[in-house]
């Protein structure tokens, strides 16, 4: 008699690429959510150095017309005692006089950098001990490039530089269409993560640090909810003109210049207590 093995599966340990695939695909998923602005770019950057099994990441913009000055958004996974963090992209220094031009969806090397390169880079990967920077290009526009580069503890292999070729195109397919204002609005996050003051409160905390009047606070509170300019006009009962004005006035409160940049203050704050937000908007 044959024996009938349909419901006896035997479960078979996954492979570790199996897994690391796994990592990838979930890594990737978790980045989309993050360029359409649903979670913090940070988070996403984070999770894409782990399953790629870099040591430290960085965004970066970096102007066209000076090539070398830029603004970053940086982790830094295994920072050990003593050593320096990093701080800065070194995204100039593998890519050379290519800088400003360079083919999107491609990945430089620091070890393929011919003749010494920047002795800066060098003095990094040295005290770190890492063995590999890769930058890759993710667009090119007028006035900007910006870049996704990766420091390595250990050498590449194989199977670690197929893993990047077969990430990069979905990078820069997906970075090219993030939400307007994605890469800007991070920065100033993570400039500022929370808006406090010297006295260590916060924006829209009970003590109203920042002397907003009450028309302003109610502005602030409904900004931090996410509600757009006409939104909040229809909510309040007030003409453009009064909206602009209060914004005015709470820009110079707050130090900020714009209405994105106090928004991401807000939305980076610690929320205000329900009491007197329900006891404002009344």
């Amino acid at each position: 008699m044959m024996a009938n093995f349909s419901h006896h599966r035997i479960a078979i340990p996954e492979p570790d690429d199996r897994k690391d695939e796994v990592q990838l695909i979930e890594a990737i998923a978790f980045w989309c959510e993050c360029l359409q602005g649903k979670i913090a770019l940070l988070r996403g950057l984070r999770m894409i150095a782990e399953s790629l099994g870099a040591d430290a990441a960085a965004l970066t913009r970096l102007g066209r017309e000076y090539g070398t000055t830029g603004r970053s958004i940086i982790i830094d996974r295994r920072v050990g005692a003593g050593q320096e963090k990093l701080s800065r992209s070194y995204a100039a220094s593998v890519l050379g006089k290519y800088v400003n031009q360079p083919k999107p969806a491609t990945i430089w090397y620091s070890s393929m950098i011919d003749g010494e390169g920047d002795p800066a880079l060098s003095a990094f990967q040295r005290h770190r001990r890492f063995a590999e920077t890769a930058v890759i290009p993710l667009t090119v526009e007028e006035k900007a490039v910006d870049f996704l580069e990766l420091h390595f503890a250990e050498r590449l292999d194989a199977d670690k530089v197929a893993k990047l070729n077969m990430t990069l195109s979905t990078l820069c397919r997906t970075w090219s269409r993030r939400a307007p204002g994605l890469f800007t609005e991070n920065i100033l996050r993570s400039a500022q993560p929370a808006a406090f003051y010297e006295d260590g409160s916060v924006l829209l905390g009970i003590t109203n640090p920042a002397r907003l009047s009450r028309a302003e606070y109610r502005v602030c509170v409904l900004l931090s909810r996410g509600l757009s300019i006409k939104a909040i006009q229809s909510e309040l009962a007030i003409s453009a003109s009064t909206l602009r004005t209060h914004l005015r006035n709470t820009y110079a409160k707050t130090g900020t210049k714009r209405q994105v940049e106090l928004t991401v203050r807000l939305l980076t704050s610690r929320p205000a207590p329900q009491g007197r937000v329900a006891q404002s908007l009344r």
